[in-house]
Formats: structure tokens, C-alpha cells, sequence
């Protein structure tokens, strides 16, 4: 039951993370009973801080936000391997094993997004038992814990969405980022 919460909270920040548009505007009232997790208050505040801020800002303030702060973020978009490897041929691998992972767990995704867009991989965390979870969110938990800690939830109210994120991996046990093991990797990169 309590793993999932955690899916739930998964699930929920993969979709509050999504663009701001009008569709995404008139299903916020609908989320609070999605968020309603008794064992952690602690995320369900954070969610509810976040969703309190969007009901006060305009649509173009919304969007403004969104675009500033993920789009054009050096520091703060959400392709979780940008952060530790840019443009650099390591970050092919690392997209190589995120997709491969997913298929091999029953989780495919299309070509019109990387495998290591944060709201994918919390959509695929959503999906999936913790243990399966774990090698994923234990390898990239550095750089989403950095993207973070670079949201300020007093100045940016995907603060506190990120700072959700953060609460529910460590809640599961995910607290810092793990070395890769070999035999993960070829897991993943077989057929």
C-alpha cells in the first residue's frame, strides 16, 4: 500500500510537470484527491503548495514559468542525463540504457520523447514494482536531486513538485546516486 503512494505521487508530478496548457489548467482542481497520500503529508504539502501557486498565476504567467525555467534552464531542464553529460557521446548510452530498460520492464515509449525526460521516467516509475524502479532512480537520483536543489519553490512553484520528487525517492530508500553495475547494463542492452 504505501508503494503505492509513491506510484500515485509518481504519476501525479509526471503529469504536473507536463506544459501548462488548458487542458492541464482544468483538470488542476481535479487533483486533489490523486495527492490524498495519509502516510506521507509531507509530499502531499508540497503538491498542494504547488498546485495553490498555479490557481494564483494567469495562463501566461503559467507558461512564462514553465518555459523560463525548463526549456531555457541550462540547470533546471528535465533531461536528467543533460545534467551530468551534455551533449557528450556518454549521454548516447545513457539514453540507449533508459529505453532499453523500459522495454525490457513493458514500458515503451514513442520516438517524440528521450527515455530521460524526468516526467517519462516518473510516468515509467508509476508502472512498475519499487525494486524495478530502483537501478533507474538510483543511477540519475544526482542529477534530478541537482535540478532541485536549482528550483527554489519560494521563487518557482515547480519547486515544489521537484522537492516531491525528492521526498518520495527517499522514501523508497533512494538517496544517493548508486555506481553503475555492469551487470545492469548488459541487462539492459540485450535483446
Amino acid at each position: 500500500m504505501i508503494f503505492h503512494e509513491i506510484q500515485q505521487t509518481f504519476q501525479v508530478c509526471s503529469y504536473l510537470l507536463s506544459y501548462p496548457n488548458k487542458e492541464f489548467l482544468d483538470s488542476i482542481d481535479d487533483l486533489n484527491e490523486d495527492i490524498d497520500s495519509p502516510t506521507f503529508p509531507f509530499i502531499k504539502e508540497e503538491l498542494l503548495k504547488f498546485i495553490q501557486k498555479c490557481k494564483q498565476m494567469s495562463p501566461s504567467e503559467l507558461i512564462s514559468v514553465y518555459i523560463n525555467t525548463f526549456d531555457f534552464g541550462k540547470k533546471t531542464n528535465l533531461y536528467v542525463t543533460y545534467m551530468s553529460n551534455g551533449e557528450q557521446r556518454e549521454r548516447g548510452m545513457d539514453l540507449l540504457f533508459l529505453k532499453n530498460y523500459y522495454k525490457i520492464h513493458g514500458f515503451d515509449i514513442t520516438d517524440q520523447e528521450l527515455p530521460d525526460y524526468l516526467p517519462i521516467m516518473l510516468e515509467f516509475a508509476s508502472h512498475v514494482d519499487q525494486e524495478t524502479i530502483m537501478p533507474v532512480f538510483s543511477r540519475y537520483f544526482a542529477s534530478i536531486k541537482e535540478i532541485s536543489e536549482n528550483i527554489n519553490p519560494e521563487d518557482n512553484h515547480y519547486g515544489h513538485i521537484m522537492k516531491a520528487i525528492i521526498l518520495a525517492l527517499e522514501a523508497i530508500g533512494i538517496t544517493k546516486t548508486a555506481r553503475r553495475s555492469a551487470a545492469l547494463c548488459s541487462t539492459s542492452f540485450s535483446g
